[in-house]
């Protein structure tokens, strides 16, 4: 009857483990799950700050190229350097709404026209697509969100993938 006993209780020993690593797996699961989500959450929130940042680089835009006397190449130096220098970052051609404009109407003008706004190396980010029919460039972030830009008005959409 002692052997009957020791095996009763080595079963019942592998069935505790058995039943603990079901609910480790399980707990570790419902974790997993919300991380990925909340990774997914945060890539939308990033292009999310780059269309407000964009919004707001075209309002300063707008802003220089009125003070300046409306001219069709504007040139920008608002961004400053690491040592606190200011730098032109260079030229950019306006619309006569006051807002910037390709120099080429194809992706390549899109890179080049969101690297003058948001800055150098930008437009590696994300996916540039471009409309010739309606003249709107496209940029998709990874997570499927996406900011177009409407050359033709200076309109700016926001929008996520759902």
């Amino acid at each position: 009857m002692l052997s009957q006993q020791k095996a009763d209780i080595e079963l019942l020993t592998l069935f505790g483990k058995i039943s603990s690593l079901v609910i480790l797996l399980l707990v570790l699961s419902y974790l997993a799950f919300n991380y990925f989500g909340s990774i997914k959450q945060a890539g939308q929130q990033h292009i999310q700050v780059d269309h407000n940042r964009l919004l707001n680089t075209l309002g300063i835009i707008r802003s220089q190229w009125l003070i300046r006397g409306k001219p069709s190449p504007l040139k920008l130096d608002w961004r400053s350097e690491p040592k606190g220098d200011i730098a032109a970052t260079g030229f950019v051609a306006m619309a006569e709404g006051g807002w910037p404009i390709l120099n080429e109407a194809s992706a390549v003008g899109c890179r080049e026209l969101i690297d003058e706004l948001l800055g150098a190396g930008y437009s590696q980010q994300v996916v540039t697509r471009f409309n010739s029919s309606s003249g709107v460039c496209r940029y998709i972030d990874v997570s499927g969100g996406s900011i177009s830009y409407q050359t033709g008005s200076g309109r700016v959409i926001f929008l996520t993938r759902r």
